[in-house]
């Protein structure tokens, strides 16, 4: 007889978990691709999704599913194919796939657990046992059981064999879908007044209600001034119901933001990419000078998109930019504008994506993770300031958004438009290959030409006898600009007080005890404190130095916490905001540092990367970049690049209104390339500069690197992990296709007493390696996980170590 199989993919990061798994439809139960269950895996139940449904004449042998928790799927079709091909391309399983598209907030923890039998059929001596007691009043697991002793474990068990207890499904979200009851009419207007006003006296609440329901046949449920006893007798007289809807946003459209006419350039670019979108998916650079209006192009396609019952999805790099943004869009698309990021709290994330689902979500707003969204009529996906590596998952599955983006709008026939006023490598060469379309944005909106970028030898400012950590020139601009009423933002990418604590007397650096890294100075209340920004670690930082004994431990090198501090002890009177990941990680301490700076309730702004990325600050007249060189030796390919996009971004965010801005950059290498680069605007020069060191050196975008990474909290280990991994490389097939660099330590070789060794290849394609070093990375992953120790593989890797 034949039977309906579901084939289902089953919660877990465990490597045999990644396969689907046929379970038994049980009759009557409506399940269909897409839906949540719980399933019974050995003794245990464990979550999962319906991946397709197939009719079987061999399921005599499978177990049921257990239950159904969903009435409609929550993943698409469409996001169910994407799923599929993260794991082709990222070497992810397609658990962690489902893992990384659906959000936290539709977690299910389902769990199997003991309850007592109703008392009447227990005897008094079971009722009195210790065991018995223990499982009425936790409703235990059997691990739980487990976890007492081998003798409980079996005493339960002859009390489920005697009917004593019994077994029970818990099945629990991580937030339920939020939902407002309703009080409707069934009975004619008519009916419900002469019900209304013949209960007038007796039961004056639901005359009340019924006279009201008369007039307008529904209303949001008030238990205060509606309770459940003056309702239920109307419920039981049929006159009303109570329904249950799902509570949806509007969107705050606030003061509506008219529609500015473009400038020429702009109007040339929205009728280019206009012209792409009517001809199906295409891939189009924008590449616009800071303040450039790239944002007002980006409404306009929308605008367009909407107009043809299509969807747009804008991705921004970091939840910064996001407050701005989406207030912008709510005044121009009011209601339809739905936001998705990591600063959501799981209730917020369900009910935005639940609209999305719905359709009611016409543009979908969001960092890194929103290009999962369920949309289902995608014309145009916006990935702005593109070049911003935090695109890059750094986690399992290491998806690329933008990569992801890309596939998404083939799959959908839509248009991407890549922006940047500083596009990365990858994209410009993209332009290059025929692959993108390069738009234009050479001037900015307002019309007035960049502001110029002034470089400050600090060799100089030290010959001069100018031992603070602004110069000179910093200095009176920073004065005038107060003076005039105007604000400045100093920008210095390395958060806390200090980068470490030397000793003066013998070099002693203090290191975290649990990670091979410097301790980081952050300023306290109380004193100067030592924290490592990897694993946590916090002492005090005294002045006797460890090593050596003597008095001579101080803070070395600059950090934010530092500058902020030098401005108030030299201008006590000056306002000042700093922005970096101290004081923006508690929810809404981001937007209410950008909203006061906006209103003027500073003078200065100090900030890490975070301030360079798009934010929109009209009054700013002075950017100060206080140390550029902390971004120029760091050991990364990318450094360069990096480097030229934060100065670049950052220089931007002076003379962005009717204000005259000027951008001072303090260095102590005047003639790097990145530097010159930024003081003359000229992308272009640092772009051919920097293609030929990578085409020659064999670095991306002219070769595609993976990393694999082996973690333990034995060296040997870690160590062995990525040799054998190493080794498997060389004599697989592929080896000929592979530049394989040698296993040795990770950037950092231990962080929080766990060792980490490297192994880094390049390669051409991914496709033609990817099967071999898939299953070599396989092979030592599951060796790792009997081992206790862990294994990663970053395919298209943005760092290394």
């Amino acid at each position: 007889m034949t039977a309906r199989v579901a084939e289902i993919v089953v919660d877990g990061t465990a490597l045999f978990l990644d396969k689907r798994f046929d379970y038994l439809i049980p009759p009557g139960m409506d399940v269909t691709p897409g839906v949540r269950v719980v399933v019974p895996m050995r003794e245990s139940v464990r979550s999962g999704i319906v991946w397709a449904v197939k009719a079987s004449a061999e399921a005599g042998q499978l177990r049921p599913i257990a239950r159904v928790v969903d009435r409609d799927p929550v993943l698409t079709p469409h996001q169910m194919r994407m799923a599929e091909w993260l794991c082709d391309r990222y070497a992810a399983t397609l658990p962690e796939a489902v893992s990384a598209i659906l959000p936290g907030a539709f977690r299910v923890r389902a769990r199997k657990v003991l309850v007592a039998a109703p008392e009447a059929s227990i005897p008094d001596d079971v009722r009195a046992l210790p065991l018995f007691r223990f499982i009425a009043e936790c409703e235990p697991e059997w691990r739980d059981i487990r976890a007492r002793s081998k003798a409980d474990e079996r005493k339960a068990r002859e009390f489920l064999r005697a009917g004593f207890v019994r077994e029970d499904l818990r099945v629990d979200e991580a937030v339920g879908e939020k939902r407002q009851a309703y009080l409707v009419a069934r009975a004619p207007a008519e009916e419900l007044r002469r019900e209304g006003e013949r209960r007038s006296r007796r039961a004056p609440r639901q005359s009340d209600l019924l006279l009201q329901l008369a007039a307008c046949r529904e209303l949001i449920w008030d238990r205060r001034a509606h309770p459940p006893s003056s309702v239920a007798p109307l419920v039981e007289a049929g006159l009303v119901e109570v329904a249950e809807r799902r509570v949806s946003r509007d969107g705050d459209r606030g003061e509506e933001e008219p529609w500015p006419e473009l400038t020429p350039y702009q109007a040339a670019a929205v009728r280019a990419l206009a012209e792409m979108s009517r001809h199906g998916h295409g891939v189009a650079l924008l590449h616009g000078v800071t303040g450039s209006g790239k944002t007002e192009v980006y409404l306009h396609l929308i605008r367009a998109a909407i107009e043809q019952d299509g969807q747009a999805l804008v991705l921004v790099p970091e939840i910064a930019l996001t407050p701005q943004l989406v207030r912008r869009f709510q005044r121009r698309f009011g209601g339809k504008v739905a936001v998705l990021h990591s600063g959501l709290s799981l209730g917020e994330r369900r009910e935005e994506w639940t609209r999305v689902l719905a359709g009611e979500a016409s543009v979908v707003i969001g960092a890194r993770s929103a290009v999962f969204a369920p949309m289902r009529r995608l014309r145009l996906v916006v990935i702005d300031e593109e070049h911003e590596p935090s695109y890059k998952q750094e986690d399992a599955p290491h998806y690329d958004a933008r990569e992801v983006a890309l596939w998404r709008a083939r799959e959908a026939g839509a248009l991407v438009v890549l922006g940047s006023a500083t596009p990365s490598l990858a994209s410009m060469y993209r332009v290059e290959r025929g692959e993108a379309r390069l738009v234009s944005l050479p001037v900015r909106a307002n019309g007035k030409p960049l502001p110029p970028v002034d470089v400050i030898d600090m060799r100089e400012e030290l010959r001069a006898g100018n031992r603070s950590i602004f110069s000179r020139r910093l200095a009176e601009e920073l004065e005038r600009t107060v003076a005039q009423g105007m604000q400045a933002i100093l920008f210095l990418n390395r958060r806390g007080f200090a980068h470490a604590a030397l000793c003066r007397a013998c070099g002693h650096g203090m290191e975290c005890p649990r990670c091979d890294i410097h301790l980081t100075v952050h300023r306290r209340s109380h004193g100067h404190v030592l924290i490592c920004h990897y694993c946590g670690h916090e002492e005090p930082l005294i002045r006797r130095c460890p090593a050596c004994g003597e008095e001579a431990l101080v803070p070395y090198g600059l950090g934010t916490e530092q500058v902020e501090h030098h401005l108030l002890r030299e201008w006590p009177n000056l306002r000042v905001l700093r922005m970096d990941f101290d004081t923006t990680r508690r929810k809404g301490a981001l937007e209410s540092i950008i909203e006061r700076f906006q209103r003027g309730e500073a003078d200065v702004l100090v900030g890490t990367q975070m301030i360079a990325k798009g934010l929109d600050f009209p009054r700013v007249r002075l950017v100060g970049v206080v140390a550029a060189d902390a971004m120029l030796t760091l050991p990364d390919y990318r450094a360069n690049e990096r480097a030229f996009q934060l100065l670049t971004q950052v220089a931007g965010r002076a003379g962005r209104a009717d204000t005259d801005g000027m951008t001072l950059i303090q260095t102590y290498q005047p003639g790097h390339r990145a530097i010159e680069a930024a003081r003359s605007h000229d992308y272009r020069m640092f772009y051919e500069r920097e293609r030929e060191g990578r085409a020659f050196f064999r670095y991306p975008p002219f070769c595609e690197l993976a990393v694999f990474l082996a973690s333990h909290t034995e060296e040997r280990l870690a160590h062995g992990a990525a040799a054998r991994f190493e080794r498997e490389l060389e004599r697989s097939p592929s080896a000929g296709n592979l530049t394989i660099l040698p296993a040795g330590p990770s950037g950092i070789r231990r962080i929080d007493n766990v060792y980490r060794y490297q192994v880094v290849i390049k390669y051409a394609a991914w496709q033609d390696v990817k099967e071999d070093v898939v299953r070599a990375y396989r092979l030592v992953k599951e060796k790792m996980n009997r081992l206790g120790g862990s294994a990663a593989l970053d395919v298209n890797a943005q760092r290394i170590g």
